[in-house]
């Protein structure tokens, strides 16, 4: 908030960051052409070249998320978690940005013993690993219900036909085509096989 400007960006894996567009969002800032909360906590919502925008107010930051389909209940928690996440590990360092860190950016990307990067907590929050490519993992022991079961079935016959790759917004069609299950329990049995490593996401460095 202090500066108004950018301080730390990323995209989903895979996703082309589109300079253009982060120009456009620098300068609707600039020119109050996009309404940012004021108070803590308070989210607004607003859209950019048919874009949608959802910002939340912590104490010293603002965080936007910019994705392509209208926003649910869910990215407005993910966002609430995120800014507190990212204030509560690095309030001191954006406090003294300006001063004892001389604007230096990379003390958000440093793993320690003690807190993850930024990077790590976008992946903890947000689940951007879940655009990726994923792969089978292993069966843990763990006792599957009878929609995961049918799920991992499915994400078997995917991957035998696909080379190992499975793209779980794939996974995700082919189950509401042949499974019958509603939406809600199609992918809590997706993020569940995910969660428990019976699906793997697969790094963009190892894809051919």
């Amino acid at each position: 908030m202090e500066s108004s400007g950018i301080i730390y960006f990323t995209t989903a894996p895979g996703i082309d960051l589109d300079p253009k567009l982060i120009e456009l969002f620098r300068r609707a800032i600039q020119f109050k052409e996009v309404d940012l909360p004021s108070a803590e906590g308070e989210i607004e919502q607003a859209t950019l070249e048919g874009k949608y925008l959802v910002t939340r107010a912590g104490k010293m930051i603002w965080v936007t998320i910019i994705i392509n389909q209208k926003p649910t209940r869910f990215t407005r928690e993910a966002l609430h978690s995120f800014s507190i996440k990212f204030e509560n590990r690095y309030g001191r360092e954006v406090r003294h940005l300006y001063t004892k860190f001389k604007g230096d950016i990379s003390v958000f990307k440093q793993d320690s013993t003690t807190r993850e990067s930024v990077d790590g907590i976008i992946d903890e929050v947000f689940h951007l690993n879940l655009t990726l490519p994923h792969k089978l993992g292993f069966p843990t022991g763990r006792k599957l219900s009878k929609n995961q079961q049918k799920i991992w079935e499915l994400s078997e016959d995917l991957a035998h036909k696909s080379r190992g790759k499975i793209l779980l917004g794939n996974l995700f069609v082919e189950a509401k085509k042949n499974l019958g299950l509603d939406n809600k329990d199609i992918t809590d049995a997706i993020y569940d096989l995910v969660e428990w490593s019976y699906l793997i996401p697969i790094p963009l460095d190892k894809l051919k």
